[in-house]
């Protein structure tokens, strides 16, 4: 799975055969200026997209501000310095924002079939993870950054009720959602349906699957699929699925949150997929 040549969030061309369906929120979100902050974020954003301008609060000093500013001036990106008091009238709101920022253009979603022939290009067997409905920014954004570290091919989220890619969750995602792939469904069983025509196996996890994480065969084309937050998977999905997993708990916790399961899962099919493990 190295070495991957995945699309960045900027050059991610629409596939006319599949346009999302998408509610008036998301839409009318796409058309205005996103705030980003920290030092990881803003970086990555300068390496796979371009940012609007970029924001840096005064007297910062180091090795990846130093980098910053360098892309920024290779890129045409302008940077403008502030006093912290600027600084934070700004971005004071966004927690752990180091002291840098960016004005960055909202994120740009594909469609499911673009995101398969992505993920087909990739040079290995594809690999993409499915949210059904997460609703916490902060879970969509561990989840990314785990996929985007794990090579994972892309996401799949719902284009209703749940969370976006916000600025929130590029924040957390620190520089992930700037190169991870995420297609919107309008229906998340027909994506489902679609994906299992197109040769893909999908893996769902609950609590009481009847099969361990680490007894499953990921090597092949593979759909993970994550319920939500105290919900789990929704019944029509699940039925979808080929195979529900489930991860042992031994201890005295009885449940791992939506980050913490899906990088177990994660990880458990890249160490099968890259032979790791027998």
């Amino acid at each position: 799975m190295k070495g991957k040549n995945r699309y960045s969030s900027h050059d991610r061309p629409d596939d006319p055969r599949e346009e999302p369906e998408q509610d008036h929120d998301r839409l009318e979100g796409e058309e205005q200026e996103e705030l980003i902050a920290g030092r990881q974020a803003v970086l990555e954003a300068l390496r796979y997209s371009k940012p609007l301008n970029i924001l840096l609060s005064e007297g910062l000093k180091g090795a990846v501000i130093n980098e910053i500013t360098l892309l920024a001036r290779q890129r045409k990106v302008p940077v403008k310095r502030l006093s912290r008091n600027e600084f934070d009238q700004v971005a004071g709101d966004i927690s752990g924002n180091q002291g840098v920022a960016a004005f960055v253009s909202p994120f740009q979603y594909c469609s499911l079939s673009r995101l398969i022939n992505i993920a087909r290009e990739s040079g290995g067997e594809p690999f993409l993870i499915m949210l059904d409905h997460l609703e916490d920014p902060q879970n969509l954004g561990a989840v990314m950054r785990t996929a985007d570290a794990a090579g994972a091919d892309g996401l799949i989220i719902p284009d209703r009720r749940a969370a976006g890619v916000t600025a929130a969750v590029r924040k957390v995602a620190a520089g992930a959602a700037e190169r991870m792939p995420v297609a919107l469904a309008g229906n998340l069983n027909r994506a489902a349906e679609m994906l299992k025509k197109e040769g893909f196996w999908l893996y769902g996890a609950e609590a009481d699957g009847r099969e361990p994480y680490y007894r499953a065969d990921y090597r092949r084309p593979l759909v993970l699929v994550i319920g939500s937050e105290g919900k789990g998977l929704s019944r029509l999905l699940r039925q979808n699925c080929d195979l529900i997993l489930s991860i042992p708990m031994p201890g005295r916790t009885g449940s791992l949150n939506v980050a913490a399961s899906t990088a177990i899962l994660t990880y458990a099919a890249l160490a099968h997929r890259e032979g790791w493990v027998n």
